[in-house]
């Protein structure tokens, strides 16, 4: 699996573009290449998160499915996965946790 990448304190409307950038980013980047069975995210450091931020990963994860690389989120904190459960993308969120990977 890809080497771990982190996602920010804040995963909002306000920061969706920017965290969106660096995942393109992280796609692209040489640390990426040759590593076709997954890609994770620690996601241990979301503090602030709404439907725009879970929109993002959403797409993104639909967007690795396309390429037979199914998202990983580690670590999921405790905002993320109210949020992710608020939405009802609870069972969501559970399919796409590493696992042994809880915060």
């Amino acid at each position: 699996m890809t080497p771990s990448r982190g996602l920010p304190p804040e995963l909002t409307i306000y920061t969706a573009g920017d965290v969106r950038t660096q995942c393109l980013a992280w796609l692209g980047s040489p640390a990426d290449e040759g590593e076709d069975d997954g890609w994770a995210l620690d996601a241990a450091a979301v503090e602030q998160v709404d439907a725009a931020g879970v929109q993002l990963l959403v797409s993104l994860a639909r967007s690795l499915d396309g390429l037979s690389r199914p998202l990983q989120l580690q670590r999921p904190s405790a905002p993320l996965t109210d949020a992710c459960a608020a939405l009802g993308l609870g069972d969501w969120l559970s399919t796409r946790t590493a696992p042994g990977a809880t915060a």
